[in-house]
């Protein structure tokens, strides 16, 4: 028996075509979830965390993520202009505050969010009870020609942002009314 054992011990392992595909399949698996997990990873969008601790609105000059507090002045549809000792500021929240009323004014408010062009696209409004509202992700949309999305604003032709209008053309030329067609010999008039 120990002849046998030592043979087979021995002998190369031979798989048949359904082995051979089957650590094929196996080997392409494992390297498309390794290819799926490594595009994943990069296409993740990062986390911006905004600073803990409020900053006056007067130093609001850079472009970047902030964290303002203050009292609700005035309210414009989603937009506010929000006070505090050292000046005012714009904040605008989006679409969510298109659809609901999220603060009152003279409310104390603190607004997480991203400054840019002269006010403040809010992500998250923390309310005098504590409750946090959040709108928005702080990234902000993506900035260069908008893509074709779809809609009357989108798309390879659609004005940038501050872009002025082309002028309307003129109305077509007015056309003379037509004259009256005289009648034939063979039609008399009536």
């Amino acid at each position: 028996m120990s002849d046998i054992s030592e043979r087979s011990a021995r002998r190369p392992l031979h798989l048949g075509t359904g082995g051979k595909l089957g650590l094929a399949a196996a080997a392409l698996l494992a390297l498309g979830g390794a290819a799926g997990a490594a595009l994943m990873a990069e296409a993740r969008p990062t986390v911006t965390m905004a600073p803990a601790s409020a900053v006056p609105i007067r130093s609001l000059s850079a472009n970047g993520i902030v964290t303002i507090r203050g009292r609700v002045a005035e309210i414009y549809g989603n937009k506010f202009i929000m006070a505090d000792a050292s000046g005012r500021a714009l904040v605008d929240t989006g679409r969510e505050g298109d659809e609901r009323q999220l603060v009152t004014a003279g409310e104390p408010v603190l607004v997480q969010g991203r400054f840019e062009r002269g006010f403040v696209h809010a992500a998250f409004l923390v309310g005098p009870d504590s409750k946090v509202t959040a709108l928005g992700p702080l990234a902000g949309p993506p900035h260069g020609r908008p893509g074709p999305h779809g809609g009357p604003d989108h798309g390879p032709g659609a004005p940038l942002p501050g872009d002025t209008p082309p002028p309307p053309s003129p109305p077509p030329a007015a056309t003379a009314p037509a004259a009256p067609v005289a009648a034939s010999a063979g039609n008399p008039a009536r």
